[in-house]
């Protein structure tokens, strides 16, 4: 019987970010390996209950991305703070965002979807970063009236037919990203999806709709078949 596969469990990429990105923000990039065994993926880094919410999955991908991207947190914050990855401890605000339980910490964010991760930080502002797998099979309609605002659906309808689906994948992870600095998350009562427009995107820059409050957002080179996006406090 073959020995299971080590997985490697690459070190967070920095992502080069849009122009007129603040300064203070960065962004890593984190590949996931959806074969790795969850155990093996959740290295010495994690909490003993990070290693428990894993084994509750149901899917073992899902559990595979968890530990991913919570381990690579976990270095990026301790390279950030000078502390043991193991020891870092997090808080939860009003609607459920983390924290990092420490003195002059950053505020950061992450998500995940498919075979990669994103990680946003800054000790300046609010962040917000969000990765869709941009299935081409996935009927984008569906979501359409939850997701669109007017204008978003207006600068859609004006694209060629073959752009629209693009299209919505931006403007999902852009309002995703807005909603996620703000910490109010989806149906956290801050505002609805469908509430604020974030188009048109000019050289990688959304017109973000001042009713989502004082953020920007630009467009983040994802890797291939994926949209990201990044949002900032301002």
């Amino acid at each position: 019987m073959n020995a299971a596969r080590e997985p490697v469990i690459e070190a967070p990429r920095p992502l080069a970010l849009p122009a007129g990105a603040p300064a203070d923000v960065r962004v890593w990039l984190v590949a996931i390996d959806l074969d790795a065994p969850p155990d093996a993926a959740a290295n010495a880094a994690l909490h003993a209950s990070e290693r428990a919410r894993a084994a509750r999955f149901l899917r073992h991908e899902d559990a595979a991305r968890f530990c991913v991207v919570r381990a690579a947190l976990r270095y990026v914050l301790a390279a950030e703070t000078g502390e043991d990855p193991a020891q870092l401890e997090f808080d939860a605000g009003a609607n459920g965002r983390p924290a990092l339980a420490h003195p002059d910490a950053p505020d950061f964010n992450v998500s995940h979807s498919g075979a990669y991760g994103l990680i946003a930080m800054s000790r300046e502002r609010r962040v917000g970063v969000d990765i869709e797998a941009a299935r081409a099979t996935f009927d984008w309609r569906e979501l359409a009236a939850s997701v669109l605002a007017e204008r978003d659906r207006h600068e859609i309808d004006a694209m060629p037919e073959d752009a629209h689906s693009a299209a919505f994948f931006d403007c999902w992870t852009a309002k995703e990203a807005v909603l996620k600095a703000h910490g109010a998350g989806i149906g956290g009562g801050f505002i609805t999806m469908d509430g604020f427009s974030v188009l048109p995107r000019e050289l990688g820059r959304y017109t973000v709709d001042r009713r989502a409050g004082a953020f920007e957002a630009a467009a983040l080179v994802a890797p291939s078949g994926y949209a990201a996006a990044l949002a900032w406090s301002v």
